[in-house]
């Protein structure tokens, strides 16, 4: 059998056989050898004598395996036969110690939960608020822990954490997502109690019910206008198409269709979309110009740094309070309750039906409510356009009832809106 001195670059080199496969042994390490496949693998082996009869025992594949963790383990698995050990054995119970911790620390059951459940049953989105909880920060000091040894305590703990933070919502999330991992790790057999059982969310989710009225709207509008930013750019956007925040943030501009002319449309591919459905949304006048006055540096139309969709929403809309409240100040009112940027969306469902008096299925239609077997075969393709010039004639007629006090200051404009 041929040797050779056995480095990565050789191993590299080493060519395959054109049948059958062939043994090279180490020149440095006689026991250690490369097994070189005509299919294409080649596989780290050391031959030794178990017992009295000699063994091959593979190591591992090249270039999974490194050469050097290869010949070191090689090293090994020769010294435990010298000493009268089945390296077969000590391989074996390495293997089953490995999954076993796989299988029994908080990370491994979490790698297989990710694996098993998360990546095969759930959107990229939600996976990755799984990963943010299960894997981030705040469960990091878990990963190495017997999973039975987390306790009720320490969820709350890490719960409570989180709403320090000044995010209840982002707590209860945490919650749910714990809450999720844990059943499914009773379910596999890989615990017998949960830590999360019985712990409740800390603090009660306010009901989302919020629509802003008219003449708010006005002082919001008028603040956006003067405010220079492609957050400013991004919140206009949100109240013209109803769409949701992660769909208009990470709006691509070769997603736009016919722009610059009345047939404008953004196409929304089905791996954006909530409901996992393809959507076209018709772009009015005013929405055209606010993305016609972006800077093009890259695929996204909202980004800072060209190659990434905007982020960092919170501080956007807590600078966005402020500004609305100053001008409010300014007119001897007080500041606007509380409000989401959700509510944007919710809003504008309602007030096309209140205040322009659009049928509610152009409405559903407008921010893709689509349900049952709408969404599904033929049907699901025939929706995607369904009341596509209703739905443009009824953005149109929003885009035109949001902009009619544009040039008008908020004190002026805020009365009662006309029906």
């Amino acid at each position: 059998m041929p040797k050779l001195r056995l480095t990565h670059a050789a191993v590299e080199r080493l060519r395959l056989p054109s049948k059958g496969q062939v043994d090279h042994f180490d020149s440095h390490l006689p026991a250690f050898g490369l097994r070189a496949s005509y299919l294409g693998a080649k596989a780290y082996f050391v031959m030794t004598r178990v017992d009295g009869r000699l063994v091959r025992i593979t190591i591992g594949r090249h270039p999974a395996l490194s050469l050097a963790d290869a010949r070191e383990k090689a090293r090994q698995l020769i010294l435990h036969a010298k000493a009268g050990q089945d390296p077969r054995q000590i391989e074996a119970e390495a293997r089953r110690k490995k999954e076993h911790k796989r299988r029994t620390t908080f990370g491994g059951a979490v790698a297989l939960f990710m694996e098993r459940y998360v990546e095969r049953n759930l959107r990229p989105n939600t996976a990755r608020e799984y990963r943010r909880t299960l894997q981030g920060p705040d469960t990091r000091d878990w990963q190495d822990r017997p999973l039975s040894s987390l306790m009720k305590a320490e969820v709350l703990e890490v719960l409570h954490r989180i709403e320090g933070r000044g995010s209840p919502a982002a707590a209860n999330r945490a919650l749910a997502y714990l809450s999720k991992f844990f059943n499914w790790c009773l379910e596999q057999d890989l615990l017998t109690v949960s830590p999360a059982s019985r712990v409740r969310p800390l603090s009660a989710t306010r009901s989302r019910d919020r629509v802003l009225q008219p003449d708010e709207l006005v002082w919001i509008w008028w603040a956006l206008s003067e405010w220079p930013s492609q957050f400013g750019s991004l919140f206009k956007l949100l109240l013209l198409t109803g769409q949701r925040r992660s769909e208009v943030a990470g709006m691509r501009w070769d997603e736009l269709r016919s722009f610059g002319t009345e047939e404008a449309i953004w196409s929304l591919p089905a791996s954006r979309t909530k409901n996992g459905q393809p959507h076209l949304v018709p772009l009015a006048e005013a929405s055209q110009n606010i993305i016609a006055s972006l800077p093009r540096e890259g695929p996204f139309v909202f980004t800072t740094r060209g190659t990434t969709g905007l982020s960092g929403f919170s501080k956007a809309k807590t600078e966005l309070d402020q500004r609305v409240n100053a001008l409010r100040a300014g007119a001897a009112l007080p500041s606007l309750p509380p409000w989401t940027l959700h509510d944007l969306r919710r809003t504008m469902v309602t007030l096309m039906n209140e205040q322009l008096g659009i049928a509610p299925h152009v409405v559903e239609a407008v921010v893709n409510h689509v349900s049952g077997s709408a969404k599904r075969g033929v049907a699901g393709v025939y929706n995607r356009a369904l009341y596509l010039r209703e739905r443009r004639d009824a953005l149109c007629a929003w885009s035109r009832w949001v902009t009619r006090h544009d040039r008008q200051r908020p004190e002026a404009a805020a009365g009662p809106a006309p029906a």
